[in-house]
């Protein structure tokens, strides 16, 4: 064995390669506990992530008016010393306790209030049985009082019990003061044990198995060696044209997103044509099929939420033959009301792709209105979308029916449908495509539906329509969660 050993080294090539294979291992070493550690900051960012949204979800399910007056209700230590001598304790406490049981917390939840006078907190309201009402809490992390306002995580620290993980989220009442913390933390010694083993095995066997190979390979390796040189070669070829073909391509998306930005209302027309209100616009890819399209004539708004088929750039080359016909519908013909405005939009349309030598049957969903401002008239006409209106202090949307027929080609074409609504100062109005509801997430990976949609209306209309569109767009976010989105929102709410 030593004889052949010294065979193989006296050559210089094969010493080299040897070498190599023992620089192999060695770095294979070092990936191994740098991947070690790597993955204990994942977990750890993971773990903190997990804690920041299980707080701030629960936080906002706690209701802050009714949690600040129990706090001041019972101002002294032990005022409250079982769950159910208080019902607001209680109803916290349930809802604190199914949130560690769904999120498999291994400690428990508990609410925080600072007390000025003394530079302290007061604990509130736990998750577990245990009642420890106004004890308190001395010895905080700074960053509980720095970050109060918007809540955060609490550096990782050990304890004797393990390693443990903590974020917190503000509470807040009607008026969106901060009247109390909630807390989470979790144990990380469990991730910390089983990242350990999983890498001690793992290292054992990777250097096992390269020292074995490496033995094995040294006779060819010289062959190899040529060949991955050819190899890498033509690679480096091929990929100096991929990479060529995608800056190109991508360059042509971009340059194609900021053509489609250009079609676009600024928000200065925006802001011109409408003191509150909101656009929603999401995008599946960099351009989008959907838009949205205002035009101002004399002393009427219109403004329209439209839907081109398809999506990412087929569905953005649709869109501009379509923003191009509304446009030259009432800026050519000068057409106001909407149902001629979509009857000479699909005319235009359909006579743009009869020039192509194949059959087109692309074409556009919307949603048109036209709003006169001295008298509050709303003329409205729809393509497959409709139109809702939230009256002041209503609790049910009214829902105007589209006309079931696209802009572009239709086997039984008839003229649009021109409906005239009167509205008064503080309705609202909603027009959207068919991206929103049509969404999949949740618990079940079901679609949001259009009865959601109007419920969630309902619940935030009380707001400014600044305020709706965060709220329209965490709603989609949250119900959407890990699964892609899969097709354009567009979303427009206008108040009168």
């Amino acid at each position: 064995m030593s004889t052949l050993l010294g065979r193989i080294l006296g050559n210089i090539t094969t010493r080299i390669m040897f070498i190599i294979y023992i620089t192999i291992i060695v770095l294979t070493g070092f990936f191994i506990v740098f991947g070690y550690y790597n993955q204990l900051e994942l977990q750890e960012e993971r773990q903190y992530d997990k804690l920041k949204a299980i707080v701030s979800s629960v936080s906002l399910a706690i209701d802050g008016n009714e949690f600040e007056m129990m706090m001041h209700d019972h101002p002294n230590k032990d005022d409250i010393k079982t769950i159910d001598q208080n019902h607001v304790y209680h109803a916290i406490n349930d809802k604190l306790s199914k949130a560690v049981a769904e999120n498999e917390l291994n400690s428990p939840m508990y609410t925080l209030v600072y007390v000025p006078e003394k530079d302290l907190f007061h604990y509130g309201v736990r998750s577990d049985d245990q009642v420890y009402f106004r004890h308190e809490y001395t010895q905080y992390p700074p960053v509980l009082k720095e970050k109060m306002n918007e809540g955060g995580t609490i550096p990782k620290y050990n304890s004797e019990n393990g390693t443990w993980l903590s974020a917190f989220h503000p509470i807040k009442n009607n008026k969106g003061e901060v009247v109390g913390l909630l807390e989470a933390d979790i144990e990380f010694t469990y991730f910390t044990d089983m990242v350990n083993w999983q890498y001690t095995k793992q290292a054992l066997i990777a250097l096992a198995v390269i020292v074995f190979i490496s033995f094995l390979l040294i006779p060819y390796t010289r062959r190899i060696l040529k060949e991955d040189e050819r190899q890498k070669k033509l690679f480096m070829e091929q990929k100096l044209l991929i990479e060529e073909s995608h800056r190109e391509i991508k360059d042509s998306i971009s340059y194609a997103k900021r053509i489609q930005s250009a079609i676009l209302p600024s928000s200065r027309i925006v802001n011109d044509c409408f003191k509150d209100s909101f656009i929603l616009y999401k995008p599946k890819d960099i351009v989008a099929g959907d838009f949205y399209w205002i035009e101002k004539k004399a002393d009427k708004i219109l403004f329209a939420a439209c839907d081109c088929t398809g999506h990412g750039v087929p569905g953005a080359m649709v869109s501009v033959i379509c923003n191009n016909a509304l446009n030259r519908s009432v800026r050519e013909f000068g057409l106001t009301e909407p149902g001629k405005i979509l009857d000479k939009t699909r005319e235009i349309v359909i006579s743009e792709f009869e020039k192509s030598d194949e059959e087109v049957k692309d074409g556009m969903d919307i949603s048109l209105c036209s709003l006169s401002l001295s008298d509050l008239i709303l003329d409205w006409s729809g393509a497959n979308n409709p139109l809702w209106i939230l009256r002041k202090n209503s609790t049910e949307i009214e829902e105007i029916k589209p006309d079931k027929q696209p802009i572009g080609k239709y086997a039984e074409q008839k003229p649009f449908t021109n409906q005239q609504i009167k509205l008064s100062s503080g309705d609202s109005i909603y027009i959207f495509t068919d991206g929103y509801q049509d969404q999949f997430g949740g618990e079940k990976g079901k679609k949001f539906k259009a009865s959601e949609l109007k419920k969630l209306f309902i619940q935030i209309s009380s707001h400014a329509m600044s305020e709706q569109k965060k709220m329209v767009d965490q709603a989609f976010e949250k119900w959407r969660g890990r699964l892609e989105q899969i097709d354009d929102v567009c979303v427009i709410g206008v108040r009168i």
